[in-house]
This record gives C-alpha cells, sequence and structure tokens, in this order.
C-alpha cells in the first residue's frame, strides 16, 4: 500500500512538471514584440529606440521568473514589451525559441 502510494505521488509530481513546463505564457495584448540589445542599465534598447526602465518594472526570464536587469548574460534577445503610459518600460518579457516563432518582428 505504502508503495502504491509512493507512485502515485511521484506520478502527480511528474504531471505537474510537465504541464508547467507546457504551460504556454500569455503576454498582454498591448505588449509589442522587439529585439533587446545589450544597453547600459537603467537603459534598454529594442530594435532601433532607448527606452528607459519604469520604477517597479519587471523583467522576467524564459522560465517566467523574475530576474534582476543586472543579471543579464546576453547581447541580444528576442523580447515582448509592455510600455507604461510615460512610455517607459514596465514589463520584458525574455521569449524562448519557440515563443519568438510564434510572435514573429513586425517590420
Amino acid at each position: 500500500m505504502k508503495k502504491l502510494l509512493h507512485v502515485l505521488l511521484a506520478s502527480l509530481l511528474a504531471l505537474l512538471c510537465v504541464t508547467q513546463t507546457c504551460a504556454a505564457r500569455d503576454f498582454p495584448q498591448q505588449a509589442r514584440r522587439g529585439d533587446m540589445q545589450a544597453y547600459r542599465y537603467p537603459l534598454m534598447k529594442i530594435g532601433e529606440r532607448v527606452y528607459r526602465l519604469a520604477a517597479g518594472s519587471y523583467l522576467y526570464n524564459q522560465q517566467n521568473l523574475i530576474i534582476m536587469p543586472a543579471s543579464l548574460n546576453i547581447q541580444t534577445a528576442p523580447v515582448m514589451y509592455l510600455l507604461d503610459t510615460s512610455g517607459d518600460l514596465s514589463r520584458i518579457w525574455l521569449l524562448t525559441r519557440e515563443e519568438a516563432a510564434q510572435h514573429p518582428l513586425v517590420k
């Protein structure tokens, strides 16, 4: 009985992990697609424009975890981003290859 309980628990945990991995991120409808380039903090260059990070802005990595801008170790990355009412960056999502293919750049 105990063995069966362990197997069921392990199966449930595996199912939860697979569900989290396969879950697609939903981006706000107002979010824009761009390619972010390394720049100097608190400024971020997306495409040809340079934006300032808003106070309280969030930067999400490919696993949808919040990261600090100083921890970025990339030169360029495909992103979805959201601007606040003053035109500053309020949210940035680093995209996986699959997400970048689903949300192509609009020229």
